[in-house]
């Protein structure tokens, strides 16, 4: 026989679920602040300044023109109006990201409604929040002025609304509501929420199957139906509206995504899911200080949790629920990527929280003497692995590449450029006020600076001209390397300086080709 629990003690127990689910918010949140505004912006950012700063009409039928939904950049808007500056603009994420966090506390809680005690199901979402607050790919995607940890909210949601209605009984409306107000703005947010679309049907089915008597699999399927038709009824008049407006090639808005490789889903996997430090915009993970034998010892960590947790309560409704959820994003990129890859970081990020999740799932399977000592370990741990991140460079440091011409380029000096998109960079990291008013920071690179021919930097020369040549990585699917650059640079001769800008940026300097006839060396 089950017995009652008392009004007090649950009570009690949602008072220090919300409580932890604050803390862990603070300290997600702590941690995203930290460094928001150091890193410099990138060309995705760039597209987030110039679209918050349109009207309401131009900025939505600018974003549906571009295959985007128009709801994050409607939030960036107000934020737009007190400073482009990159703490400002990357402020919502960074709160977005850590609410994201605070969310897996109760989903942790209710999807282990059945562990025995307090602790247990409460330490499920409190170690999923702890290794999401504690993630460098988490942390990184909510230091982005980007819609992605907004979506991640609204997927969470959602989820938390599925995982409520395994265990409701028919007259509870919370998890309707939460699953369908979650899931329509997931969908209003990003397309790449239409993978949990489909994922939240498996669930439901699986739901559906397994409820019996009144409330049973009928009444949830005649309620769970009308649900999708409003999801989708919100959803659709903005597919249509991209259709036309993309005039029927809604597709093409992927053909920059680069064909997927070994090296590339393997890095990729790496930084979702198992912990590690990567770049956002080169394919390049960094080892972490506590990796061993060059193995990621905390991502490999996870999942031996995962394996623990999901083996022991795998006949669990709500964990076969979260099973489901997590493997449906990686799996379902993969299959579309038989047609054209999907295999980007972004697109996968909010499964690795749910996978954090099942990792939880192992942490409350351990004893209640062992539960804290290992709550703790995340939490040192975790931070320790973190903490390299704020110090690497996971960004093309075009900024120090912008202030450096600026200081050292002489009047009449010449840009050559492989991806006109650098010079747009350059600017907008020196003024990006100026550039979206449509003209050029003081310092910054005017239409006649800078060429994307070499018949013209090499008429510029010959005309005693100094010629830089700039190579960086500017987006995700840069086609033109250094080398192919200093081929098509090889008539201006020997280069008179060579500088590396961090990782990712290269300039080259030309000196000015001696006058016909002269015995003189060119000028420097």
């Amino acid at each position: 026989m089950r017995h009652a629990v008392p009004r007090t003690v649950s009570v009690h127990r949602d008072h220090v679920g919300w409580l932890a689910a604050a803390a862990v918010f603070l300290l997600a949140l702590a941690l995203r602040l930290h460094g928001l505004g150091d890193k410099p912006y990138w060309l995705d950012e760039v597209t987030t300044l110039r679209r918050s700063a349109l009207a309401l009409v131009p900025l939505v039928r600018d974003s549906l023109a571009f295959h985007h939904l128009p709801l994050f950049f409607l939030v960036e808007s107000p934020i737009e109006r007190f400073g482009l500056g990159p703490f400002a603009m990357r402020l919502p994420a960074a709160l977005f990201g850590a609410l994201a966090c605070a969310l897996l506390v109760p989903i942790g809680r209710d999807a282990s409604g059945r562990a025995p005690g307090l602790s247990a199901g409460l330490s499920v979402g409190l170690a999923a929040g702890l290794l999401a607050a504690l993630s460098p790919f988490q942390v990184q995607y909510a230091q982005e002025a980007r819609s992605y940890t907004l979506v991640l909210c609204f997927i969470l949601i959602g989820i938390w609304g599925v995982v409520r209605l395994v265990r409701a009984p028919s007259g509870e409306r919370s998890g309707w509501l939460l699953y369908a107000i979650g899931t329509a703005l997931a969908l209003d947010t990003l397309s790449v929420a239409l993978f949990w679309f489909a994922a939240a049907q498996l669930c439901a089915a699986l739901i559906a199957a397994t409820r019996v008597g009144p409330g049973g699999r009928r009444w949830f399927v005649r309620r769970w139906l009308p649900v999708q038709a409003l999801v989708l009824l919100v959803y659709l008049p903005f597919v249509f509206t991209m259709i036309v407006l993309t005039r029927g090639r809604m597709g093409s808005g992927l053909d920059w995504v680069r064909p997927a490789s070994v090296h590339s889903v393997s890095t990729i996997l790496q930084s979702v899911y198992l912990l590690r430090r990567s770049s956002l915009i080169a394919f390049r993970v960094f080892p972490g200080p506590l990796d061993i034998g060059g193995l990621p010892w905390p991502g490999l960590c996870v999942l031996a949790l995962v394996v623990l947790g999901v083996l022991l309560r795998r006949r669990e409704t709500a964990v076969q629920v979260l099973l489901i959820t997590a493997l449906a994003l990686p799996v379902g990129i993969a299959l579309c990527s038989l047609h054209s890859s999907l295999w980007m970081p972004r697109y996968l990020m909010w499964s690795g929280p749910i996978l954090f999740l099942l990792a939880g799932l192992g942490v409350s399977s351990l004893s209640a003497r062992a539960r804290p000592p290992a709550l703790a370990l995340i939490a040192v741990l975790g931070l320790v692995n973190l903490w390299p991140y704020y110090a690497t460079e996971t960004k093309p440091l075009w900024n120090e590449a912008a202030a450096f011409l600026r200081d050292n380029r002489l009047p009449g000096d010449l840009l050559l450029v492989d991806d006109p998109a650098s010079v747009e960079m350059m600017n907008i990291q020196l003024d990006p006020r100026a550039v979206l008013a449509g003209r050029i920071p003081a310092g910054g690179f005017a239409p006649g600076d800078w060429t994307g021919d070499v018949d013209t930097a090499l008429a510029a020369q010959r005309a005693g001209r100094r010629v830089w040549a700039v190579h960086g990585k500017v987006g995700q699917n840069d086609s033109t390397t250094l080398g192919a650059l200093l081929r098509e640079a090889a008539p201006l001769g020997e280069t008179a300086e060579r500088r590396r800008i961090g990782l990712d940026i290269t300039l080259l300097r030309f000196a000015p080709a001696a006058p016909r006839g002269s015995l003189g060396k060119a000028a420097p």
